[in-house]
């Protein structure tokens, strides 16, 4: 907890009119040069504004505003300043006709307690995000499926088959055909052709046509 005695003063610029309404420019160095250029310290991209227009410092713990010698002036509590002037809480900064600030001083706890609470509460949230993330992933995690024992694929031949059987299956059809037409030439053809040539019985068998051929081959 932050105990009440110890307290810290910080001191803001709040932007009321200008191109940034309800920005807020925490001070936190010792001197801040207001102007159009990007070199400054705070920027104000705005014609009426002068390259270096203003600086606020800071002196014995109090901050004072000071006048760059620009163009449409610095106005403290509606007037126009030559040297610079101690800021209060509340105070209107005016930069020309259109930019308008005010000055805020807060009084809070000691900043190193306050930063410690703040860390303590973006740890504990960053912790509740983690266990929320890795809950999230266990829950999205796919199941993975238990997988079934592969068949064993069927080859279409048994092991224990005979040599000439499975060498018989591996033979294309046509060739099948072809040994089963010539078989059946040599058996019904060729052999009976050989025996009645062996046994010399053209005439016995064949006569009539031979005679109708050639009369008097076969007697």
């Amino acid at each position: 907890m932050i105990e009440e005695d110890e307290m810290a003063l910080i001191c803001k610029l709040i932007m009321k009119s200008g191109p940034e309404v309800e920005k807020i420019y925490r001070l936190e160095k010792d001197e801040y040069v207001i102007g159009r250029e990007l070199i400054n310290d705070l920027i104000i991209s705005d014609p009426e504004i002068s390259r270096r227009h203003a600086r606020i410092f800071k002196k014995n713990d109090r901050y004072f505003l000071e006048d760059l010698n620009s163009t449409n002036g610095t106005f403290y509590s509606g007037k126009r300043i030559g040297k610079p002037v101690q800021l209060k809480n509340g105070d209107l900064i005016n930069l020309g006709q259109s930019i308008v600030f005010e000055f805020v001083m807060e009084e809070i706890g000691d900043l190193t307690a306050v930063e410690k609470e703040v860390e303590k509460k973006v740890e504990k949230q960053e912790g509740t995000k983690e266990i929320k993330k890795a809950s999230a992933e266990d829950k999205s995690a796919p199941v993975k499926p238990i997988e079934k024992a592969e068949k064993p694929v069927r080859t279409g031949k048994k092991s224990d088959a005979p040599f000439g059987i499975e060498k018989l299956r591996n033979t294309p059809t046509w060739l099948i055909v072809l040994i089963i037409v010539l078989l059946f030439l040599i058996v019904f053809c060729v052999l009976p052709m050989l025996i009645v040539e062996w046994t010399n019985q053209w005439c016995n068998f064949f006569g009539t046509f031979f005679n109708q051929i050639q009369p008097g081959v076969c007697p």
